[in-house]
Formats: C-alpha cells, structure tokens, sequence
C-alpha cells in the first residue's frame, strides 16, 4: 500500500495479485474496501488496483472543495505510481464519471473501460425520482450505520438478504466517511458538467454493467451511454439494484473476466510496432552499437 500526495490531498492505494492491472473507482461515500465481494473473483486474472477517493476511506478530506476532474487526477497519479501499464478501469456510480473523465485525458492509461451503475454525468444525467432523492435528503442528518439501514431498501433489489447488507455495512463502518468527505464528493458529482459530447472520442473496449432495479442511477442512464459510445456492450442484471456488486456479485465477476479476457487475448495478438534501428555515427563505441536482437522486429 501507499500513498500519493497531491496538493492536500493524499490519496492511499494498493496493488494486489497478479496478471493484468485492474483499477477499481469507487462511488459516493464508499471506501475501497466496499468491493469485497468482487476481489475474489477478479484477483484469479488481475492484479488489482484498490484506491480511496479523496474523501473517503484512507485518503484524507483536503479543506477546498474538488471536482470530478481532480479525482480523475488522482486516479490517474495512481495507475503512473502503480507502473503497470494500461489498465482496465471499473468506475462504479461516481466512480464512473471518474473513469470517464479519466479515459477521456489519459487514454494511454486505460485499456478498457467498465463503468457501472453509471450515467454521462451533468445535464446529461438522468437523475433518480423525486421520492427517491427525498429520502436521502431525510437521512443526511443520522449517523452513518443508521442512514446506511435506512438507505438499504433503495440502494439493493428488494430480494437482498439481509445478512449480506448488514455484511456490507459492516465493512463500510470499519472506515466510515465523515460528513465533509460525502458532502463534498456529493458536490463534485451535483456541479460536473458532463462528458456525453465527448464519450464518441472513446476508443478503448467499453463494458456497461446495469441493474434492471437501480433506483439511484436508473437504467436509462445505460442506454444513453451505450448510444454515445459505439463499441460499448451492455451487461444487464435482472432485479439488480444500485449495489449491483452485492445484488449480483457472480454474474458481475463473470461479465468482467469475460470482457478483459478478450481485450487482453486482442492486445496480445495485436502486431508490436518494429524498433527503428539505430545506425553507427562518428565517434560511437562497439558498446554502444545495437545487436541483432534489437535489430529484429519482436
């Protein structure tokens, strides 16, 4: 594990497992750690990348207040730090806003791109009903395990146990986030103007992962950016709801491994660019000539 200073912000990460980088971008309130469920299954093929954002979890709450763009830095400074090369981005919620903005300014850091219970962000959004965002407006004020009960039957399927919840937040209150750090992040998603003219410049693979019973981020939010992004594939999960990471955590997995299975096998198999030789000049050593090996297209 680690921790990234930029500016007042310090940003904790770590790297687990082997195979290809898989950054995993978190939503609203939600430490790294609220992607228990998944860990097993991706770290069969990837080395995962876990992060907080700021505001959240291990990272800290800087005093000025930051947009989706800042948090797209930060996650940017985390896949640079990991050295890993291009890595496939999961933004799940707020996360994948994060990971648009993200793809959109360092494509080079991003194979693929998976977002989750996601919309474009801004006007773009399409937001949750009126009765429902009520609701959150009621529990802004409770302490932190009280306002994740009552947020439970809005944010699952109505078929969730409630063993898995209580699991889930569980795991959150080990690291709650303060009131600032959510309010704060609310406010980067409630004032990011949108990327939806921008998503057609997207060229990684594009995975979008929905539940048919998503409350906070309904599934129209899907079809808009499957009908701004061409090359993207939409994975539905029935009765799913906003946490679909818990709601339907295999079928997610398997979507996931299937998706990066193929773009990996694709840049495998894809033709490496020749090294262009370099040719004796006056005054170079035998030492410094390039051998056969690099004379040879790998």
């Amino acid at each position: 594990m680690a921790v990234i200073e930029r500016g007042s912000a310090r940003i904790w990460w770590e790297a687990r497992g082997t195979g290809s980088p898989l950054l995993i971008i978190q939503g609203i309130g939600y430490p790294s750690d609220a992607s228990w469920r998944l860990l097993p299954g991706l770290l069969t093929r990837h080395t995962v990348i876990a992060m907080d954002n700021r505001g959240a979890g291990r990272s800290n709450v800087p005093d000025e207040q930051w947009g989706i763009e800042d948090m797209a830095a930060d996650a940017e400074a985390v896949l640079r730090a990991a050295d890993l090369g291009p890595a496939h981005v999961l933004g799940l919620s707020m996360g994948g806003l994060v990971a648009q903005e993200l793809a959109l300014r360092s494509p080079e850091l991003v194979a693929t791109l998976m977002l989750g219970c996601t919309s474009p962000g801004g006007p773009d959004a399409i937001l949750m009903r009126p009765d429902v965002a009520d609701q959150f407006t009621e529990w802004g004020n409770l302490p932190a395990e009280q306002a994740a009960w009552r947020a439970a039957p809005v944010i699952y399927g109505k078929d969730t146990p409630a063993g898995a919840i209580k699991a889930d937040i569980d795991v959150r209150m080990a690291r709650p986030t303060s009131r600032v750090g959510y309010g704060k992040q609310l406010f980067a998603v409630a004032t990011y103007g949108g990327c939806l003219p921008r998503l057609r410049d997207l060229r990684q693979p594009v995975l979008v992962l929905q539940g048919t019973a998503d409350l906070i981020v309904p599934k129209a939010n899907a079809d808009v950016l499957l009908a701004a992004i061409p090359q993207a594939r939409l994975h539905l999960m029935q009765g799913a709801g906003h946490i679909f990471t818990t709601d339907a955590a295999a079928s997610a997995v398997e979507a996931i491994l299937d998706f990066t299975a193929e773009a990996d096998a694709q840049a495998a198999a894809a033709p490496r660019r020749p090294v262009a030789p370099r040719w004796a000049e006056p005054g170079d050593a035998l030492g410094d000539l390039p051998g056969l090996s690099d004379l040879t297209p790998a």
